[in-house]
């Protein structure tokens, strides 16, 4: 090891394993004397293969070569041409503002950077292919990453906490974001990601406030836990057609998303899947909708109308509570409804008072029978529209022949039974009492 006082660099090109583990080398960048960030490193030994330990856990943060050797500027590794792994060595570095890394570098180990709050950049080996967990964790710093084309997974919390990071290019055969890789990337403002990602983890994207916009790939099946969770600034997210889960929290708290339109194939909405969307005013719903969790539309304060599907069965608990703006729900017979769906719904409220009714559910699940019979109605109406023009004679004739025709019809006895039932009720003989109905009806 040498220091070169004038020019403030240590170097070191030989024996570089012993210097490490003996801690001599953190001893002298930790000399006070030094002061903070005026030392450069440059580390040239052409036969190592691999610095710092890969397996270290969390709270094993002393056990880092040059755990908090706040004295280090810059480091340049490019002399290690045989160097493959980098593990735990500089943890803590806060003034560590850049580093050069050699070219046959495939994997950076986990909390490698994390908590160099001065790195602004990172030149990366073209035959980098691993980052593990936490690697720039709190690097607060850093503004912009290019990932190599190699590098096909982003383990957890990678940019965890990298407040200033604006710029992402990831490359195209990445198919996993760990959870938490942007967490609190509160810089980042868009993000374009490959078409080969098949999965996002939990809390990808949590509290990236300044995000307004995610192109997500076809691949995507499911959205993990709380992946957009506090991005108060995202506006509208394309959802791919081959989605057919939602977590929990997905869309917590994206306070500036106004519509959203659910792929045909969304089966589950998890809690609280949108809860807190207070610019929320429509929702796409699909017919394959089965379940929507608890407090999923909760505080979506700007929502005023939704058309639930009749393929649903299951409405959580508070699922739409607190959606003081909404007027109107068409709630299928069928869906079993949890405790307090509609709970401090003020309008809904009103109205079923208004209404006589006990409660907002009894209020809706009437007025949704009235929408039932109206598309019953509709539908046999077209039929037997239709059995008029296929019948022969004068127009009486012609509704008098699909009048006894019509019963027959495939549709089923009841269905029927209630049609010419309701066209009887409303008085008159057969043409005008089915118009007659149809008219005050619809």
């Amino acid at each position: 090891m040498s220091v070169d006082a004038g020019a403030q660099e240590i170097v070191i090109d030989e024996d570089v394993d012993n210097v490490l583990l003996s801690g001599a080398l953190r001893d002298r960048l930790q000399d006070p004397s030094l002061g903070e960030g005026t030392i450069t490193l440059i580390i040239r030994d052409p036969n190592i293969t691999i610095i710092g330990d890969m397996n270290l856990d969390w709270g094993d943060d002393e056990e880092a070569h040059l755990f908090e050797c706040k004295s280090l500027l810059r480091v340049d590794l490019k002399g290690c041409t045989k160097l493959t792994q980098l593990g735990h060595v500089f943890w803590g570095c806060s003034s560590l503002t850049s580093v050069a890394l050699p070219d046959g570098l495939t994997q950076l180990g986990d909390y490698v950077f994390y908590g160099c709050s001065s790195l602004t950049s990172v030149a990366f080996s073209d035959g980098l292919t691993q980052l593990g967990d936490n690697v720039f964790a709190d690097c607060s710093s850093l503004t912009s990453v290019e990932l190599p084309d190699g590098v096909t997974q982003l383990g957890r919390s990678v940019f965890s906490g990298c407040s200033s990071l604006t710029i992402v290019a990831l490359p195209d055969g990445l198919t996993q974001l760990g959870d938490q890789v942007f967490d609190e990337c509160s810089s980042l403002t868009s993000v374009s990601l490959p078409d080969g990602l098949t999965q996002l983890g939990n809390f990808a994207f949590d509290g990236c406030s300044s995000l307004t916009s995610v192109s997500l790939p076809d691949g995507l099946t499911q959205l993990g836990y709380g992946v957009f969770q506090g991005c108060s600034s995202l506006t509208s997210v394309a959802l791919p057609d081959g989605l057919t889960q939602l977590g929990d929290g997905v869309f917590y708290d994206c306070s500036s998303l106004t519509s959203m339109a659910l792929p045909d194939g969304v089966t589950q909405l998890g809690n609280g899947v949108f809860n807190g969307c207070s610019s929320l005013t429509s929702m796409a719903m699909p017919d394959s909708l089965t379940q929507i969790g608890n407090q999923a539309f909760a505080e979506c304060t700007s929502l005023t109308s939704v058309v639930l599907p009749d393929s649903l069965t299951q409405l959580g608990e508070c699922a739409f509570g607190w959606c003081s703006s909404l007027l109107s729900v068409v709630l299928p017979d069928g869906a079993v409804l949890g405790d307090d769906v509609f709970i401090k719904c003020n309008g809904l409220d009103l109205m079923a008072l208004m209404a006589r009714f006990d409660s907002v559910e009894l209020f809706l699940r009437d007025r949704y029978k009235s929408i039932s019979l109206r598309k019953l109605v509709l539908r046999l109406l077209r039929k037997y529209n239709k059995a008029v023009n296929n019948a022969d004679g004068r127009e009486v004739e012609k509704h008098a022949t699909a009048l006894a025709l019509f019963p027959a019809d495939n549709t089923g006895s009841l269905e029927v039974g209630l049609f010419l039932q309701k066209m009887n009720v409303s008085g008159g003989d057969g043409v005008k009492g089915l118009v007659g109905y149809i008219v005050k009806f619809v």
